[in-house]
């Protein structure tokens, strides 16, 4: 029977948690690596979705501007629909 005091071994979690990690360097990197580029694309993806918006209301402004002038055209005393016939 093994002392009481003996450590565990380095490849085995010690009760409570306070084990070595069972993840070899190499894994950890890759896994380092996916988290990194799943993060990328998460950013390029928001930067899409706001982009897309600041255009999206860029057109709605031009358009408001489009329909502004021809309310105001098509409003005018001298335009022919205005006309008594």
């Amino acid at each position: 029977m093994p002392p009481a005091n003996r450590p565990a071994p380095p490849a085995r979690p010690r009760p409570g948690g306070a084990g070595p990690s069972l993840m070899n360097p190499a894994l950890a990197a890759r896994v380092r690596q996916l988290a990194a580029q799943a993060e990328h694309r998460r950013a390029i993806a928001a930067f899409r979705a706001r982009r897309a918006a600041d255009q999206q209301a860029r057109i709605n402004a031009l358009l408001l501007e489009a329909i502004d002038a021809l309310a105001s055209l098509l409003g005018a005393p001298d335009h022919p629909g205005n006309r008594p016939a």
